[in-house]
């Protein structure tokens, strides 16, 4: 190709890349490359490479046209690329020292004078910050630069990455204002790069999921979703799938979550990438922990383990066995890397003081129920202050004041209800029923126990169901009947059942069903969970009630 002509095809591949074309970009830039491997072409194919899924090549790519800005002295460009490798080799377990070694190198380009360079580090400084109050501060600092700079693709994402600090910081209102401003931006193609996009969708569903604001993801839903059919790359599948299976799942809607994790993870595997930011094996092993359906839960967390996301799962295996030293330790290793200021931390203490009480350690657990109360009072947000009611009636109820410990059950199971959370009210309940149990209450007491059971029954928690009725039967209360009817049973659940009643394995029924094997395998233990059973074998005596019915 002469020079007119690379020039027309880096034209072309520029378009394709814009338009979400990935395999016209791939074949354009990469024969730019062949002819003419600048700086722009090697970015190009790099981030084309990224769109595709083909990580390591893309992150290889990008590398290299690092290197020919350096070489050329165009040091903010070089910058912008070391900013998004520090950020890339963060978003992989066991690459922590890269992504520090690129933030060092992003840092000290930015400090040689240009302002788009300093914008886009802080930017990146705030995507691998865990405290909220910096996440904001930083985003804002590259805010400033983006509209003084007129940088389009900076404005967009610091505006989300400073919306969902201010959400994580309890600025609730101020940090939606934001975020929703950044994804009217966003979706209309503002910034040319559709990378922005993808990044703001992850920042305004993680706030959505901090304020269980299901109304307004739905909103925003049809222009993600247009979005993900034409972009289906792993981090904002990942994200988008385990975010919104945990609005679900708060609003007791079990089967949905799991739907969306199942849909998720498939996915995921079927274009054989693996999640690169919130892991939805992660979320579906703390779904298979409240099920009592631990070695399922095992198998997901094997290999994520040290995720953030993963620490309450992990966690709750062990507690579930028995091993509360285990627990123990998984915490305060989280807790040790999140810091004493950061919101994350709430829902790590109130997991861990029960273990506290539970090993006679009340001192430790007066210090955790502490900072709960602190943090959540900062936060202002009205779940945090209800596993705050909850952490400190626990430490009561341990040292013996069952009446003000029932008071905080109560009062945590009411905050619950009014934010639409039933299976948390229902677990607050199941405690309160132990409070007014000890304060010598039992009829009031199994009648809690009883109510939680059956809202943790018809979720298919199978496991928390269980104990709250041994709680309800201890007290000389009905238990709840039998175990989940067909009738609770998915159209396609169904289907399944009856293809397990005739013998079938898990890869006879995918061929059946026209699914895969993995999402058949899915639907079985999920059939098996509803009705209760433990085998194949019991299952398909259920059967006969869809064929008489």
């Amino acid at each position: 190709m002469d020079g007119d002509e690379v020039d027309r095809r880096m034209d072309d591949a520029a378009s394709a890349l814009a338009e979400a074309r990935w395999g016209d970009a791939r074949i354009a830039f990469t024969e730019v490359v062949a002819v003419r491997p600048s700086a722009e072409a090697l970015d190009g194919l790099g981030r084309t490479m990224w769109w595709i899924g083909e990580t390591a090549e893309a992150i290889a790519l990008r590398t290299r046209a690092y290197t020919a800005h350096r070489r050329a002295g165009r040091d903010a460009d070089a910058a912008r690329i070391a900013t998004w490798l520090a950020i890339e080799h963060a978003s992989t377990p066991g690459r922590e020292a890269i992504a520090r070694g690129w933030l060092g190198r992003a840092e000290r380009l930015a400090a040689g004078g240009d302002p788009t360079a300093r914008g886009w580090f802080a930017l990146a400084r705030s995507t691998l910050e865990t405290d909220p109050v910096r996440i904001a501060a930083l985003a804002d600092a590259a805010l400033a630069v983006a509209r003084d700079t007129a940088d389009a693709a900076l404005e967009i994402r610091a505006l989300g990455r400073s919306g969902l600090g201010l959400v994580r910081s309890g600025r609730s209102d101020a940090g939606i204002a934001r975020l929703d401003e950044a994804m009217a931006a966003a979706s209309a193609g503002e910034a040319e790069q559709p990378e922005v996009f993808a990044e703001t969708c992850c920042d305004m569903v993680a706030a959505c999921e901090e304020t269980l604001d299901g109304r307004r993801l739905e909103q925003w839903g049809g222009v993600a979703e247009r979005f993900l059919d034409l972009r289906p790359h792993p981090t904002l599948l990942g994200f988008c799938g385990s975010c919104c299976a945990g609005i679900l799942a708060a609003r007791g809607d079990t089967a949905g979550a799991e739907r969306w994790l199942t849909w998720t993870i498939d996915r995921l595997a079927a274009g054989g990438h693996a999640s690169r930011c919130v892991e939805p094996a992660a979320r579906l092993a703390e779904l298979r922990v409240a099920q009592g359906r631990l070695e399922e839960a095992e198998r997901l967390v094997t290999g994520i383990e040290a995720r953030p996301e993963a620490v309450r799962a992990v966690a709750g295996i062990h507690l579930a066995r028995g091993e509360t030293g285990a627990a123990s330790s998984v915490l305060h290793r989280r807790l040790a890397k999140i810091g004493p200021d950061s919101m994350a931390a709430i829902p790590v203490l109130a997991m861990l003081v029960p273990i506290q009480v539970d090993r006679h350690d009340l001192a430790g657990a007066e210090t955790s129920v502490q900072r709960i109360s602190r943090l959540s009072a900062a936060s202002g947000d009205d779940a945090h202050r209800a596993l705050a009611d909850v952490a400190a009636a626990r430490l009561r109820l341990a040292r013996g004041d069952a009446e003000a410990a029932g008071k905080g059950f109560r009062s945590a199971a009411e905050r619950y209800d009014r934010l639409g959370m039933p299976l948390d009210a229902a677990r607050a309940r199941v405690l309160l029923a132990e409070a007014l149990s000890a304060s010598g209450d039992t009829g009031s007491s199994a009648a809690e126990a009883r109510a939680a059971a059956a809202v943790l029954d018809r979720a298919g928690l199978v496991a928390e169901a269980d104990e709250a009725d041994a709680l309800s039967r201890s007290l000389g209360g009905r238990g709840r009947v039998g175990p989940k009817r067909v009738g609770t049973l998915t159209k396609r659940e169904r289907e399944v059942l009856l293809l397990v009643a005739e013998g079938l394995s898990n890869a006879e029924i995918a061929e059946r069903l026209y699914i895969s094997p993995v999402t058949a395998g899915h639907h079985v233990s999920n059939v098996l969970a509803k009705l209760g059973v433990r085998s194949r074998t019991e299952a398909a005596v259920h059967a006969h009630l869809l064929r008489s019915g």
